[in-house]
Formats: C-alpha cells, sequence, structure tokens
C-alpha cells in the first residue's frame, strides 16, 4: 500500500524545507519519471538522425495510446502540443470564423485562453459572449448560464472542466449535449484534469478536449494531449506550418519541426507512476486533505467555493475591506517568504481565494502549517 505524504517527498526535488501546495500551477515530476525522460534525451543524443527520422513516430504513438487508456479513447484521437495555451490557438484556427459569429466562454475562462479568442475575434470580427458564473454554483445554474448565452450565431463554445482560479468543477457531460444540440462546436480546456479527474472523451462528445499532463499526471513540463472527435480531425492542423502539415492525422502533429519531445513520451511514465500509487488510493488522500483544510479554514471564516474538483478546492477569505487585485500576489509572497508555504491566491468575483492543490506528497502537516502561518501572518484586509 502506498504511503501518501511527507514519506513520498523523497521520490521529489521539492526544496526540504518548504510546503508546497500549489501543484496545480506548474506541477512536479518524480524521480522515476525524470529518469525516463533523461534517457529519452540520451537516446536523442547518440543518434539524432535515427531520432528525428524514425523514433519519434513510433514513441509518439505509443505514449499516445498509453494516454488514451486514462482518456477513455484511442490513440489515434490524441495528439500532443506543449500546453494547453497551443492547443487553443490549434483549436481556434480550425474554426473558419466570420464576421458576426459567436465564441462563448466562461467569465472565469483562462486568461491566455480568452485572449487567444480575443485576437482571433479582432481578425475575423467574430464576438465574444460570456456565460456569468459565481462563486456557489449547482449544475442548474451552468445549463441555465450557457442556454441563456447561446444566440443562432455561436459557433464555439468553449468550456472549462476545472476552472484555473476557483478550483470549481463544471458538469460537462451535462453541458456538452446542450451546445451541440444547439449546432456549436465544443472545446473543453480540461488543463487540470488528466492525473486528478477519470476521463472517457469518447463517450462526453467534446469536439475537442485539451488537458496538461505536467500539472497531475506527474510528467515534465511541456506535455498535453490535445482530442479530436472524428468530425474535426481533417479541420484539426497544427498551429506551426511544418514539412508534414498536409499528412493524415494525427501524424501531422508528431513531427512539427525540431523540438524537444521528449515530455511527450515521458508522460507514458507518468501515467505509470500514477498507476503504481492506485488511482482510487490517492483521490481518497486527497479528499481526506481537503476535507481538513476546509475544517482549518473555516475557523479562520473561510467558505469554500463550489463544486470544487477532487484535488484542487478555493476557499474565499473574509476581507474587512474591498479585495485588491494585488492581494492573491501579495498573499502567496507573504506565505513564502515568511513560513516557506507555497500556495496560489487570486481575486475573482470580487473576493480573495486562497487555492490549495493537494498532490500525493501533500499530508496532514501540511495543512496544519498553513493554518498555523494564516493565524499567525495573517492575509490582506484580513
Amino acid at each position: 500500500m502506498t504511503e501518501f505524504g511527507r514519506k513520498l517527498r523523497s521520490d521529489f526535488l521539492l526544496q526540504q524545507d518548504g510546503v508546497f501546495l500549489n501543484n496545480g500551477s506548474f506541477g512536479a515530476v518524480p524521480a522515476p519519471v525524470r529518469l525516463a525522460q533523461q534517457a529519452w534525451r540520451d537516446a536523442v543524443e547518440t543518434q539524432p538522425d535515427i531520432f528525428f527520422r524514425e523514433t519519434i513516430y513510433t514513441a509518439t504513438r505509443a505514449s499516445a495510446a498509453r494516454l488514451a487508456r486514462l482518456c477513455g479513447t484511442s490513440g489515434d484521437a490524441l495528439i500532443f502540443t506543449p500546453n494547453v495555451t497551443e492547443a487553443v490557438a490549434v483549436v481556434l484556427a480550425a474554426m473558419d470564423l466570420h464576421a458576426g459569429d459567436k465564441i462563448l466562454l466562461l467569465d472565469v475562462a483562462y486568461a491566455a485562453v480568452r485572449r487567444a479568442v480575443d485576437v482571433m475575434c479582432r481578425r475575423t470580427g467574430a464576438l465574444v459572449r460570456t456565460i456569468p458564473t459565481g462563486l456557489q454554483m449547482t449544475p442548474a445554474a451552468y445549463a441555465e448560464g450557457l442556454r441563456a448565452g447561446l444566440t443562432p450565431r455561436t459557433r464555439l463554445v468553449i468550456l472549462d472542466h476545472i476552472v484555473s482560479p476557483t478550483a470549481q468543477m463544471l458538469p460537462v457531460e451535462d453541458l456538452v449535449p446542450i451546445a451541440k444540440a444547439h449546432g456549436a462546436r465544443v472545446f473543453i480546456d480540461g488543463a487540470h484534469a488528466l492525473g486528478q479527474v477519470a476521463l472517457n472523451l469518447d463517450a462526453l462528445g467534446a469536439d475537442w478536449y485539451a488537458t496538461n499532463a505536467h500539472k497531475w499526471l506527474f510528467t515534465p513540463r511541456g506535455s498535453c494531449i490535445l482530442y479530436a472527435g472524428p468530425g474535426v480531425r481533417a479541420v484539426t492542423r497544427p498551429a506551426i506550418v511544418s514539412h508534414y502539415y498536409e499528412d493524415a492525422f494525427p501524424q501531422r502533429f508528431d513531427y512539427v519541426g525540431t523540438r524537444d519531445v521528449t515530455p511527450y513520451f515521458a508522460a507514458a511514465d507518468g501515467a505509470d507512476y500514477l498507476d503504481s500509487l492506485g488511482f482510487d488510493a490517492l483521490t481518497a488522500h486527497r479528499a481526506a486533505l481537503i476535507a481538513a483544510a476546509n475544517a482549518a479554514l473555516g475557523k479562520f471564516g473561510a467558505t469554500l467555493v463550489t463544486p470544487h474538483a477532487p484535488a484542487l478546492a478555493a476557499w474565499a477569505l473574509p476581507q474587512s475591506r474591498a479585495a485588491d487585485p494585488a492581494d492573491g500576489l501579495a498573499l502567496m509572497k507573504s506565505l513564502w517568504d515568511n513560513a516557506k508555504i507555497q500556495i496560489a491566491a487570486n481575486v475573482t468575483h470580487g473576493r480573495l481565494l486562497l487555492r490549495l492543490s493537494l498532490q500525493a506528497y501533500v499530508d496532514l502537516e501540511d495543512i496544519a502549517a498553513l493554518a498555523h502561518a494564516l493565524d499567525r501572518l495573517g492575509w490582506p484586509g484580513r
């Protein structure tokens, strides 16, 4: 049986005197996966010609097939990009947008996604429309917001599976059919999903789904998979035009210029590492940590944002004044500089949110240390 928490920290290079509660932003790579990536890097240097002329194709497809087992699909439905940001560029480029067409997304969509949409709309004359949300949502509220936002000119609906700033988890399985029935294509930003949530992408029915392996799947940074449904594969092409741009899907994505693709291959080892921990046991460990954090933070008047993800949750901290956009960064800096505790924080919907990522190496002592630091240091506007 795997022992989670501090006993697992030996697998990671995380600073020994630090408490790391922000895995969701950039991830952390365990030793077995780091070694696997280094082996691939050595293979590149041993025979670069053979690697880029032969190995890159077989290794990419093998890794895609391994990840497909976690995603409820087949390997030929998956391609790799360095991150969800590039995957968004791929999806937007696949949409033949015209003046007056509409793209619908959440008001809390990831900032880089919203910026990419804004740029595409300026180029094409398409329009952006947002779905309003709050810090306490129900599946019915999400569905109502989606229906209200759809118009006859809505061409693309972008949904977050897990919202980055608020850690809220959307009922995408209920929302996708609503958008599809309206005639819109659907892209789901699942940046935080892989390794945290059980996925069945074929059954979900979205046109595109992107998820980072380097957040929760213990994979080196620079590894994202993009799922493309059967109906959009012909128009899904790399964001960069390279030699194989006109090849069939998914092969047209397997060699896009000379880049470091070893994170793509090591993603398979990340999946193996997750399996070695036991997904169900890890999910239970994370749930216990969220419950402990909720009890500890509740003593300060913090309110859990709902519905939260299995390993990612946010709390609204009470303040004696209106929240300032700088409060999030100030809280993060204060906790690290004064207590060596790494968290994420931001201001959303006018509230200061403290977001915690509960990875396998986190334990109850880390939660207690956070509570002690908050009691001692306070936070902006406490």
